[in-house]
Formats: C-alpha cells, sequence, structure tokens
C-alpha cells in the first residue's frame, strides 16, 4: 500500500512537471528515478485513452481538466465501507458444484496442464506473449520488428493504423507469429518464435565465389546450467544481398545444408548426425528443425550450416527459438573453398 501510494506520488509530480518542462527534459533528469519506467509505462496508456498526440500532451490535457493522479486519503473510520462499495460485485465465496468434463477433451479443465486441458492451452499462449512483451524496451532499440525487440512507443505508432490500442495490436501480431492466423484449438499446439521475442539476432558478411561459393559456419549451443538441449530445437535463418558490396547476392541460386549432433565436454561427437536442406536460399525467416538424438549425457548441440553454390555477397541473420530456454550460440566459424565471411 505504501509503495503504492509513493507511485502516484511520483506520477502525481511528475504530470505537473512535464506540463511545464516537456517529457523530453523531464526525462533526461528523472531518468534514473525509481518509478521512471512505470510512469513512462502510465503515461503511454494515457495517450490513446485521451487522444493525445505525445506524452507531453497528454499531461498538459490532464493539468488542464483537473485529471491528474492524486492520492485518495479516506478517513479511517471510513475505510471499509469505502472499500466495500468501491469492489465490483463477483461471485467470490459462493459454494458450487464444479461441472465434471473430460480431462483429454479441448474444454477439459478438471486438471490444469493435463494433456488437452484448454486451461492448459490458454496459459501457454497468455505465458509466451507477457515473455515476449516484457522483451520490448520501452523506448527506441529497433525502429522495424524483423530486427528483433521493438520500443513500445514505435509498436504504439505502428497500431494507429489499425485503430486498436497498442498492447492488443502487439498480442494480435505475436499470436499470429506464434500459432497462425488460423488460431488452433486442440493443444498442444504448433509454435513458431517471432523475431521481436528474441533479444539477440546474430549476423554474419559472406562473399560465395561465382557457382563455387561453398562456406560454412560450425555453430555450438550450450544449454544454461542444469539444462539440456533437449528436441525441437529451431534455428531461424534468412538471406539477403549486401547492397553495399560489389556484386550483391544472388539469391535465385545455391542453397543450405545443416548438419547437426550432440557433443560432449571434450568437443567430441560420437551421436548420428541429422540432416536438413534449405533449398531456395530463405529470403524471410524460415526455421531449421535441429532435433537430433542426444548420445549418452552429451550437454551440447553441434552444428555444421553450409552456404553451397552461391554466388556474391549476402547478409546472413539467425536467431535461436527463445521458448526452449538456450542461450546464444557460440560464433566460432571458419572459411572453406570458394567463400569468405567478411
Amino acid at each position: 500500500m505504501k509503495e503504492q501510494f509513493a507511485f502516484i506520488s511520483a506520477l502525481n509530480a511528475a504530470v505537473i512537471s512535464i506540463n511545464s518542462i516537456g517529457w523530453a527534459a523531464w526525462a533526461a533528469i528523472h531518468s534514473a528515478d525509481t518509478y521512471f519506467q512505470k510512469i513512462q509505462a502510465s503515461l503511454l496508456v494515457y495517450q490513446p485513452y485521451y487522444k493525445q498526440a505525445s506524452i507531453t500532451a497528454v499531461c498538459q490535457y490532464m493539468v488542464a481538466e483537473n485529471k491528474v493522479p492524486d492520492v485518495q486519503l479516506v478517513p479511517s473510520e471510513d475505510f471499509w465501507p469505502y472499500k466495500q462499495s468501491a469492489r465490483f460485485s463477483d461471485n467470490r465465496g459462493v459454494i458450487q458444484k464444479r461441472v465434471k468434463e473430460h480431462l483429454l477433451r479441448p474444454r477439459s479443465g478438471a486438471t490444469v496442464g493435463a494433456p488437452g486441458s484448454w486451461r492448459f492451452g490458454t496459459w501457454e499462449i497468455f505465458q509466451k506473449c507477457q515473455e515476449c512483451l516484457s522483451f520490448q524496451p520501452p523506448t527506441s532499440w529497433n525502429e522495424n520488428k524483423m530486427d528483433g525487440p521493438m520500443g513500445r512507443d514505435t509498436w504504439f505508432d505502428e497500431a494507429i493504423p489499425s485503430g486498436l490500442f497498442w498492447v492488443n495490436y502487439f498480442a494480435q501480431q505475436t499470436l499470429d507469429w506464434m500459432y497462425g492466423p488460423g488460431k488452433p484449438n486442440v493443444w498442444p499446439f504448433d509454435f513458431a518464435t517471432p523475431p521481436w521475442c528474441v533479444e539477440t539476432h546474430l549476423y554474419w558478411k559472406l562473399n560465395a565465389y561465382a557457382f563455387y561459393g561453398n562456406a560454412s559456419l560450425q555453430i555450438i549451443y550450450f544449454p544454461p546450467p542444469g539444462g539440456s538441449y533437449g528436441k525441437g530445437l529451431n534455428l531461424y535463418i534468412r538471406l539477403y544481398p549486401d547492397e553495399n558490396a560489389d556484386n550483391p547476392g544472388n539469391m535465385n541460386v545455391g542453397h543450405l545444408f545443416s548438419q547437426q549432433a550432440s557433443m560432449n565436454e571434450e568437443y567430441e561427437i560420437d551421436g548420428e548426425y541429422s540432416e536438413v536442406t534449405l533449398d531456395p536460399l530463405p529470403s524471410s525467416f524460415t526455421p531449421m528443425d535441429l532435433s537430433v538424438t542426444q548420445y549418452q549425457d552429451d550437454p551440447w548441440l553441434y552444428q555444421v550450416l553450409e552456404f553451397l553454390e552461391m554466388d556474391g555477397s549476402y547478409i546472413i541473420e539467425m536467431y535461436v527459438s527463445k521458448d526452449l530456454a538456450f542461450n546464444e550460440p557460440y560464433d566460432y566459424y571458419y572459411d572453406e573453398f570458394g567463400g569468405e565471411w567478411y
């Protein structure tokens, strides 16, 4: 309660100050304050609510219309009657018999987390969307969500043509990418990781010699302590011509070939390799399924990713599916015949 009072008091002072000196000046002075990010998030919510074009404008509007948030003081003898009258009516405390439902049917809610449980599916969707939202910084970062997390102010601007509140727009974009526009209704769901839900994207530049272009990356994936690489790891990759190079890459030739296997802590591979081919070259983010059979207790995952029969200079962008709790791949790579990294 005291912390909430402190925040409301800080928000009150911030609105009055921004009304006088503007958001940019206030943010420069108070960016290290305890409630800075929470105040910024609140004002971004007020902005569409009061139909104002900027944070400065919304603060000026709130001051002019006497809508500045402030701590509400209620005499102690009136506190409980006030609290009772202010709460929404609900059926909490009403004893009811729960309707029996089947565990394995999509609408089953008898056991949270049971296979097929609609509750578990709802929880999964909310959790993944909320986790992705937490990666989006308050301001700046990327101007294009395809390059990674994007500032919430940019999400707000991008949402305007849709007519949706920016959080609703974010959820729509994110869930459509994660589960597809078809909206699956039977759990477990097929899942894809949006590029803006992963904080680190890896970039390489490859100059491949005409037709004989053949280069490769060796990547080792290290799971967090106590974890395992598991199964179902997806590497998302796209290539595009380097327009600043003398010979931008030709997207109509070449293909990718990947081999992966489990690796022990001595950097040895004794298990079987699995293989993936991408042909033609992926111009938009395309998943490569790196599932392998774990050999004994191998803790790591090793991949050789080859770029074959390509022509010209390319930019290669990759990220690893965040939902599998993997850290970023170790960027060890080397040159082979007919290609060079630059």
